[in-house]
């Protein structure tokens, strides 16, 4: 097991790597935050100890959520002698597993030993289920073999972290999407007529400039969605116990559906070109496989401009299955379009640890009147994709979703004209 300690107290860290040597551990040393994130990223550890207070009080928190958004999966134990209660309980908001006192470690260090082997079984048995779950997501041939039930047990396994529930939720909805699109079309159909039908899509045409313009199987999928809200709190049987997700996958499905339509010729023609696949390697470490260092700093400073709703860590399954298909590939979702979209569809120039690498709008997306208003319609999309998913704040109830999906479609289609075909 390969273990990396962040301590800027070089005599705890001395004592604590001799304690971990004598259980046959592999011991990695950084002494404040930025050491851990490049150490991080150049040795793949697979469990991360850090203390709370080091150059600052609260450096270990900032430790812990870098680690998290470049690998949610890694387990992190945090140890402190001066930690509140409150940080504690933050430490366990950002993902760690686990919340030790430094100062009677020695008394309890059996428990200290356990958090780190529990939190090495755990990251084994998520990172098992991740790569099925990306392999089922990849070979759309194993779905029809059981591939959709098994996804279904790991969205169901309690045991699993929440981001490979998710991640699993999404690779179903992918997986069964034209099963849920049919049901869908199947339940409006019985429930609807043609003249409301035509209501329904006159008063959207009042809220989205242009939607005529949208192809057929996007209009289609909006009146569904929009029947179905129109029908909350029906008792009718057909509307059934899934009913207001149904209203969630429809919003999602029109979205989703006609930002593929108005991207499919630019991705297909960026995907085709030598020069765009090597900007994509450039962004991607090849020997950890993971962002480069320097990419994931600027995307970093980027997430802090727009808290957009995806990770360090979405961002490199995207970019690495864009390696490895090539001109084969496909967006799985709305996160992966809102993805392309930051990174490939306007101009700048990143810094890597190997080159300067010039991205000059490779997607040819030149409609919005800005780069903010682009990168705030990325938002709006992956936005969607994350208030669809169950395993994101599960407090709130599904009607209550409903509404924030509803106008978070709505915002998106509004902007989407604005995606020339």
């Amino acid at each position: 097991m390969k273990i990396l300690l962040v301590d800027d107290n070089a005599m705890y860290r001395s004592a604590f790597r001799r304690n971990l040597l004598l259980r046959d551990y592999e011991v990695i040393e950084a002494e404040n935050g930025d050491d851990a994130t490049r150490l991080f990223q150049e040795h793949q550890p697979d469990v991360v100890i850090t203390d709370l207070s080091m150059g600052t009080p609260r450096e270990g928190l900032d430790v812990i959520r870098s680690i998290k958004q470049l690998d949610p999966l890694t387990p992190i134990v945090m140890i402190s002698a001066v930690g509140t209660f409150e940080e504690g309980a933050e430490a366990h908001s950002l993902g760690a597993s686990r919340v030790l006192s430094k100062s009677n470690i020695e008394e309890h260090i059996e428990d200290f030993y356990k958090a780190i082997d529990d939190g090495y079984a755990s990251g084994l048995r998520n990172r098992e289920a991740r790569r099925e779950i990306e392999h089922l997501l990849s070979d759309p041939d194993a779905v029809p073999d059981g591939g959709a039930s098994r996804l279904r047990q790991f969205a169901a396994d309690a045991s699993l972290h929440a981001v490979v529930r998710s991640e699993a939720y999404d690779a179903l909805l992918v997986a069964t999407e034209t099963e849920l699109r049919r049901n869908s079309e199947e339940t409006a159909a019985k429930d609807s007529s043609e003249e409301e039908s035509t209501q329904l899509l006159g008063v959207l045409r009042e809220k989205i400039p242009g939607l005529d313009s949208f192809s057929p199987e996007s209009l289609k999928e909006l009146r569904t969605a929009e029947l179905f809200f129109m029908r909350q709190g029906d008792s009718r049987p057909t509307m059934g116990a899934d009913f207001s997700r149904n209203i969630g996958f429809s919003y999602c499905f029109a979205v989703e559906n006609e930002a593929k339509h108005r991207l499919r010729r630019r991705l297909q023609r960026f995907l085709s070109m030598k020069q765009n696949m090597r900007i994509v390697r450039a962004l991607i470490d090849p020997s950890s496989r993971q962002l480069d260092l320097f990419f994931h700093q600027y995307l970093i400073r980027l997430q802090q401009q727009i808290p957009f709703d995806f990770t360090v860590d979405n961002v490199r399954q995207v970019l690495s299955r864009i390696v490895e298909h090539e001109a084969r590939y496909k967006p799985d979702g709305l996160k992966a379009l809102g993805i392309l979209l930051v990174f490939f569809g306007r101009d700048y120039t990143i810094k890597t640890l190997k080159e300067i690498v010039h991205i000059d709008n490779p997607l040819g997306v030149k409609s919005f009147e800005s780069e903010m208003h682009l990168l705030r319609f990325a938002h709006l999309l992956t936005a969607l994709q994350h208030y669809r998913n169950p395993y994101i704040h599960p407090e709130i109830s599904d009607m209550e979703k409903v509404s924030k999906i509803r106008d978070t479609a709505i915002q998106c289609l509004k902007e989407m004209h604005k995606l020339t075909p």
